[in-house]
C-alpha cells in the first residue's frame, strides 16, 4: 500500500481537488487518529479502511477543524434494524468493499462479487446522514441513522462516488492500491 502523502496525492487527483485542501483533511484525520501517523524513519502506510475515511471525508467536505466529526458521523452509520446487512456500519462495508475491489480474487465467485461492486456507486446524503448503496438504477442497501423521521428539507443534497474510482488510486505511478497482477 502507499504512505498517507502518496495517497492525499492520489485522492486529489481521481477527485479533481486540490493537493493542500485534501493534505488538510488528511493532517484532521490523521489528528483525530484515523489516519495513521509515521513516526521518524517509521512511514505510516495506509489500509483500505484509511483510504476510504479520506475519500470520504473528501466527498462531504465539511470544514477542516469538524472534519474527524463529520467523518466519525458519517462512517459509523448503521444498516437498516433487519435484514443480512443488519449488524454492520457503512464504515464497514467500504472498507469490504475497497478489499473486494483491490485485493486478488482467489476464486470465480471473488471475482463476480468484483465486478458486481465495481458496478456501485455509493451516494452520500448531504441534507441528513444516508449513504445509499445503488448499483445502476437499483437501490442496493441504505444506511441511516434515524430510520422513522429523516426528512429535514425540501431538497435532498447527494454526492454520488462510482466504486471505480478506486482502481484509479495511484494507477500509473507505480504505486497501484491494487494487491495483485491479473495474469496470475
Amino acid at each position: 500500500m502507499a504512505s498517507v502523502s502518496e495517497l492525499v496525492e492520489d485522492v486529489a487527483e481521481i477527485m479533481n481537488e486540490r493537493p493542500e485542501t485534501v493534505n488538510a483533511y488528511a493532517r484532521a484525520l490523521i489528528d483525530s487518529g484515523d489516519l495513521p501517523k509515521s513516526r521518524g524513519r517509521a512511514i505510516a502506510q495506509v489500509e483500505n479502511e484509511h483510504v476510504g475515511k479520506l475519500i470520504l471525508t473528501v466527498a462531504l467536505a465539511p470544514k477542516i477543524k469538524d472534519a474527524s466529526v463529520v467523518l466519525s458521523d458519517y462512517w459509523n452509520i448503521p444498516a437498516a434494524p433487519y435484514g443480512p446487512l443488519a449488524n454492520i456500519t457503512s464504515g464497514m462495508w467500504i472498507t469490504a468493499m475497497i478489499g473486494t475491489i483491490c485485493g486478488k480474487p482467489e476464486s470465480d465467485e471473488d471475482r463476480d462479487a468484483r465486478k458486481q461492486m465495481l458496478d456501485q456507486n455509493i451516494v452520500v446524503n448531504e441534507s441528513w446522514t444516508e449513504i445509499e448503496i445503488w448499483r445502476g438504477s437499483e437501490l442496493t442497501f441504505r444506511f441511516q441513522r434515524n430510520w422513522s423521521n429523516f426528512w429535514q428539507g425540501y431538497f435532498k443534497r447527494e454526492i454520488r462516488l462510482s466504486c471505480r474510482a478506486f482502481l484509479m488510486l495511484g494507477f500509473g505511478k507505480g504505486r497501484d492500491y491494487v494487491t495483485w497482477e491479473a495474469d496470475d
